[in-house]
């Protein structure tokens, strides 16, 4: 449905776009500074400038199971466009951040931090599936031919994503307020994409596999799902990683 070409397009502006987000949101200042002159600042700050704590490729592990779940994003819409299925969906949503607030009181987690980024995810889903019903309903996109069904086989693999991703949150909450955060959280992102786009060299949109799979979401990946991130699902992504830092 969408060209592999646009995906490295994509992926280039996603890591700009999420540099600048969180700079905004992890700023002290009350008013937050215009997107182009915190890119400027981006573009002609050196790295080694900023004192950080943060262990390289610590936010790894997390934007690769965001990416994940974002790559969920097209199969749900699908699935709404032939149920009729409204994208808003009040009682998923509040199972959804239930389930993630429970295991993050299994582990320990910091439940406001862990509800602040899942929130984040369910208005990326949204984002996605609303850009993609509203294409395939006036025309600008081709619709699916069929759908994977959305209880049996799409919410399985959210549901095991949320089992990985709320201990990764864990493992970096720590360093949420450090003023490396934006750029780490920048640097994973462009991995991830990156990483998304080598999985569909030679991969089609019904592979079950992909390079950011992790243990329990691959084993819970059905016949026919897809774990490869359309170019609509990582534009997504800065709406995903709002409260990554901060």
């Amino acid at each position: 449905m969408f060209a592999p070409l646009s995906r490295r397009r994509v992926a280039a502006a996603v890591a700009v776009s999420l540099t600048v987000v969180a700079l905004a949101g992890c700023s002290s200042s009350s008013a937050p500074a215009p997107a182009a002159s915190v890119a400027a600042s981006v573009a002609s700050t050196p790295a080694a400038s900023v004192a950080s704590a943060i262990p390289a490729g610590a936010f790894d592990p997390v934007l690769a199971l965001i990416v994940q779940r974002l790559a969920t994003g097209d199969a749900v819409a699908a699935a709404k466009h032939f149920s009729g299925q409204p994208v808003t969906d009040a009682a998923r949503e509040k199972a959804v951040l239930d389930a993630a607030a429970a295991r993050a009181a299994e582990i320990g987690a910091d439940l406001a931090y862990v509800a602040a980024v899942f929130a984040d995810q369910i208005s990326a889903s949204k984002q996605i599936q609303q850009s993609l019903l509203d294409a395939w309903a006036s025309g600008a996109a081709a619709p699916p031919a069929t759908a994977p069904d959305l209880a049996t086989e799409v919410r399985p693999v959210l549901d095991a994503i949320t089992q990985d991703l709320v201990p990764a949150l864990a493992a970096v909450e720590r360093y949420r307020t450090d003023p490396g955060c934006a750029s780490a959280v920048a640097e994973a992102a462009s991995a991830a994409a990156t990483a998304a786009d080598s999985a569909t060299s030679g991969t089609t949109t019904t592979t079950t596999t992909a390079t950011t799979a992790t243990p329990s979401a691959a084993a819970a990946a059905p016949p026919g799902a897809t774990t490869v991130a359309s170019p609509t699902a990582l534009a997504a992504l800065p709406a995903a990683t709002a409260h990554l830092c901060g």
